[in-house]
This record gives C-alpha cells, sequence and structure tokens, in this order.
C-alpha cells in the first residue's frame, strides 16, 4: 500500500502519517503543504531537517522523500530516494542495504515525473532517473 508522510522542521523520526495516498492526492498535497511557514521557521531555527513529504512504500521497502527549497513550487527540490537493495558483502555472502540518493530537481514536471514512477511502482525507471538527475549534478 502507498502512503504518504510529513516531516515538519525541527522534527525527529517518526514521520507523521498521512495515510494511503496515490499519484493525484500525493501532488495535491506539495501544493497545499505550507512550504513558506516551515521554511520561515527553518530560517529562524537554523538547525533540523528542512521539511518534507514523503511517499512510502512498506511491502517494497521504498521511500521518495521530497522537499520544496522555497515557498515557489515552481521553484528548485530536492528529493532523495531511499530503497533496500540486496549487495553482496564478504565472502560472497549477500545482504540487505539501505540506499538513498539526493538528488536536486529544477522544476515541477521533473518532481512530478518522479513521483508518477514511485506510485505506478516503476521502480527500475524511478532509479534510471534518479541516477540521470544525480549525473546532471555532477556535470555541473
Amino acid at each position: 500500500m502507498l502512503t504518504h508522510a510529513i516531516q515538519h522542521v525541527g522534527d525527529d523520526l517518526p514521520l507523521e502519517p498521512q495515510g494511503a495516498t496515490n499519484f493525484i492526492a500525493f501532488r495535491q498535497a506539495i501544493d497545499a503543504f505550507p512550504w513558506a511557514d516551515e521554511h520561515a521557521q527553518w530560517d529562524e531555527r537554523q538547525e533540523g531537517p528542512f521539511p518534507a513529504l514523503v511517499l512510502q512504500n512498506a511491502a517494497e521497502q521504498r521511500q521518495l522523500w521530497v522537499t520544496a527549497l522555497s515557498a515557489d513550487l515552481a521553484g528548485e527540490y530536492q528529493l532523495q530516494s531511499v530503497s533496500m537493495q540486496l549487495r553482496k558483502g564478504f565472502f560472497g555472502k549477500a545482504k540487505m542495504e539501505q540506499d538513498a540518493t539526493v538528488v536536486d530537481a529544477h522544476d515541477r514536471t521533473e518532481v512530478d515525473r518522479l513521483c508518477e514512477l514511485f506510485c505506478d511502482a516503476q521502480y527500475e525507471a524511478l532509479d534510471r532517473e534518479v541516477e540521470r538527475l544525480a549525473a546532471r549534478a555532477s556535470d555541473d
């Protein structure tokens, strides 16, 4: 089941659960979130995590964290794709390890694309798109 949660400025884990969601509902949550207020609080504190909305698929052990870097929702975003990946360890023994990749999105279209891939459980395409955005950042 696909759910979403909120991380407010200064909140430590656990996240504030918001219940079941889908792509349309999550887009609406991004639009309705009080980004300006949250960023004003962060500007005062200058510590702790930025606000974020988090898409979650517990069964697949996946999350997609979305943070608007300003109140202007047409502007910059930071996303973090989190998943559990099977990795070979010492002596060829595989174990599950958390993989987290942080990328910047330059506009809402990129954010929507990643969210849609996540909501449609198109994780291979999501991972490729995250890798592309990460490579773009290293080229800049």
